[in-house]
């Protein structure tokens, strides 16, 4: 049933953002656990959305379809968007690879409201834009169709909801035309708080896992921010370094060798994660990661972990040398050195600019191991401690002097045909 509602419906609207605050913000108190926490009872953003829209839609409906879009801050991920459809919710991710030569994106309303930080709107008797969005709702009866960028404070990203409908006369029967997409826009607004608190924390999340790992981010974000904040932790440490960086620095020039240092990291990073393990830094052409050991009773298994993520980074990189071979390009090669013991890990650094890793003899010594991946021709070497514990089996290459460590220390590698 098509309602004709006047745009002063301070009742109606005053239900529909009561019931927003109370599902979005919940309460605070106290967990079953006891713990103190805010926003007890609030739902996950993509339920407030969906209530928000039956609601909505209850009130002064029909609505055919409802639209919000969130640009996020993300290496991959451009943004994300969720779609209310006569009761059903859909969600899209946006990778942000190609977005800005991506046709649907360059002939759509959201690029237009991206490049004029204003409203836009298409109605039943003008002409269809060479849009494929307004194309495919005009094949379907849309008569109305509005879409508002969000004041949010973060201008330099836009997030948007948008409106649509088939009922005759679109939205003008809402108490006039214009007052009718000034319901709208009023509606599209009370959203806004509850939106942008959640993009913020997304983005925030996505940035320190971006740059410091998923471990380091989390303890950030939960406020161990202090310098010398510093915990001891058990874990698998796994050191890689590329062969012959400067010779290829100087043959490739600076652009040519950050991608092909992006191509090789994929190879190790790819691994590392599909592992469980975290990498806390890129030192160069180098990469430190650690495979944390927080239950004694699964230390073999996490160190097995490590190993396969050793090996299976050799398996991307044969694969990313073929790729390079028919490009033209020459192989890389690169060495891995595992190691295993107690490391501190919290926050170093300057007053001002602090860095969240982990130090200590166990991170030296997994260095000085990768080194010795060049004399000893081996791709993968690993400690007598490591290779102590792992529960795959492995062959001695015998004892080393490492600079800066006192006693020989026992090498091993992985047996000629392991496989992840």
């Amino acid at each position: 049933m098509t309602r004709t509602t006047p745009a002063t419906d301070d009742a109606g609207f005053g239900r529909l953002t009561a019931w927003l605050a109370t599902a979005a913000l919940g309460d605070t108190g106290k967990r079953s656990d006891g713990e103190l926490a805010n926003n007890l009872g609030a739902l996950p953003l993509i339920d407030v959305f969906a209530g928000f829209c039956d609601r909505l839609n209850d009130w002064i409906g029909p609505f055919s379809r409802i639209s919000l879009g969130i640009e996020v801050l993300h290496p991959e991920l451009s943004g994300g968007s969720m779609y209310w459809h006569e009761g059903k919710i859909t969600e899209r991710e946006i990778t942000r690879a190609g977005i800005l030569v991506y046709d649907e994106y360059l002939r759509s309303p959201v690029y237009v409201v991206e490049q004029t930080n204003r409203p836009w709107r298409w109605r039943l008797g003008e002409a269809v834009p060479d849009m494929p969005l307004i194309e495919e709702l005009h094949g379907q009866g849309v008569t109305d169709y509005c879409l508002f960028p969000l004041p949010i404070q973060d201008t330099s990203r836009t997030t948007t909801m948008s409106f649509a409908t088939k009922r005759p006369g679109g939205f003008g029967n809402l108490g006039g035309d214009e007052q009718g997409l000034g319901l709208l826009r009023r509606i599209a607004w009370a959203m806004t708080p509850y939106v942008e608190r959640v993009a913020l924390r997304i983005i925030a999340l996505n940035m320190l896992d971006a740059y410091v790992g998923k471990i380091a981010g989390a303890r950030v974000y939960a406020g161990q921010i202090e310098r010398g904040a510093v915990e001891p932790i058990e874990a698998a440490i796994l050191i890689a370094d590329l062969r012959g960086f400067t010779h290829m620095s100087d043959a490739l020039g600076e652009i040519a060798m950050v991608a092909l240092l992006n191509r090789y990291f994929d190879t190790l990073g790819e691994a590392i994660e599909a592992h469980g393990g975290q990498i806390l830094k890129f030192m160069g052409d180098g990469l430190l990661a650690v495979f944390p050991v927080s239950d004694g009773a699964a230390r073999a298994a996490i160190y097995g972990e490590a190993l396969k993520a050793a090996i299976a980074a050799r398996g991307h990189l044969a694969t990313l040398n073929t790729a390079l071979r028919d490009e033209g390009q020459a192989a890389i090669d690169f060495g891995i050195g595992l190691h295993a013991g107690s490391v501190a890990f919290g926050n170093i650094g300057t007053k001002a600019r602090l860095d969240f890793t982990v130090i200590g003899p166990a991170v030296n010594h997994a260095s000085r191991i990768q080194d010795l991946t060049k004399e000893l021709h081996e791709p993968i070497l690993a400690s007598g401690e490591f290779a102590a514990t792992v529960p795959a089996p492995m062959r001695t290459l015998g004892a080393r002097n490492v600079r800066g460590v006192d006693a020989p220390i026992e090498l091993f590698a992985p047996m000629a045909d392991a496989t992840v």
